[in-house]
């Protein structure tokens, strides 16, 4: 028997598969109401925008850096925020110690402080305030040690120098300085030389001049020294005395045909001891007198 097929319809077969039609283009978005994972067709994609926090903190570590900087060099070193001290002013001896001071603290300065003649001890006092890395203090106040003569002491760290100041034509400037205590103040503060004395021969003008430089007598000195004895035979006298030289007769020659007398000495010069000589013309026009010296050489 044959059976009627079911429902009002004839089975067909399965339906083909659904697309576009023909003449259509196939759309590319994904259906609505689904999420999409790119850019639209055709638009190129955007990168992230990068955050500016770190750009930030890098100028903000920059500036604190450059402000340290700035700050140490300006109040530290070199110290250009700071006020300058004085380091000029000589118009009383007070005045001239504390510029002495305020120079070793700026390093700048020393050189118009020295007198134009100064013992030779000094120079090497120069080169130690130099060298200084402390602030200069004045430890012992200026204080009348002589005839116009003043004295103070000046501490930079470890370095303790006793300074001798005297008048010149523009106030007052350090005629010496000696390591660890104050110079001794001079016989006289005049370079004119005393009248000659009476002399009898080239030992005994050696003897009076020895006698002058041991008492630190400036004037006594120059007044045995020969007319034509050069400047840095009397200005080198007159610097041997400001360093507290003292002069022992070790031996003496009369070279009679030469007309020359050599006075070899033992010299102690700022503790260090030595030899030196002195040496006279012994056929002079005024009478035997000193021609040259030299307290570190014979």
């Amino acid at each position: 028997m044959n059976h009627p097929p079911q429902g009002p319809y004839p089975q067909q077969g399965p339906y083909p598969p659904r697309g576009p039609r023909q003449g259509q283009f196939q759309q590319p978005y994904p259906p609505q109401g689904q999420p999409q994972f790119g850019p639209p067709f055709g638009q190129q994609p955007q990168p992230p925008k990068k955050s500016k926090a770190g750009l930030w903190i890098s100028l903000g570590a920059a500036v604190v850096v450059l402000g340290g900087a700035v700050a140490f060099t300006g109040w530290v070193t070199p110290g250009f925020f700071k006020e300058k001290l004085d380091t000029t002013s000589r118009g009383t001896p007070e005045q001239a110690a504390q510029s002495v001071a305020n120079s070793i603290t700026e390093q700048t300065g020393l050189d118009q402080l020295w007198c134009k003649i100064r013992s030779k001890r000094s120079y090497t006092a120069d080169d130690f305030f130099r060298s200084a890395k402390s602030e200069a203090k004045i430890s012992n106040p200026v204080h009348p040690t002589g005839q116009q003569e003043r004295a103070a002491t000046i501490t930079a760290g470890e370095i303790v120098y006793g300074i001798a100041l005297i008048p010149d034509g523009d106030g007052w400037c350090v005629r010496d300085a000696k390591s660890g205590g104050e110079p001794a103040p001079l016989a006289s503060l005049s370079t004119d030389p005393k009248p000659r004395p009476s002399v009898k021969d080239g030992t005994d003008a050696a003897t009076k001049f020895i006698d002058a430089v041991n008492a630190r007598d400036i004037p006594a000195a120059l007044s045995v020294m020969c007319r034509d004895a050069p400047d840095t035979t009397r200005n080198g006298t007159q610097q041997w005395i400001y360093g507290e030289t003292k002069l022992t007769v070790r031996k003496t020659d009369v070279l009679r045909t030469a007309g020359r007398t050599i006075v070899h000495l033992d010299t102690k010069v700022d503790g260090t001891t030595g030899v030196g000589r002195v040496e006279t013309d012994d056929h002079a026009v005024d009478g035997a007198c000193v021609t040259s010296f030299d307290a570190t050489s014979d």
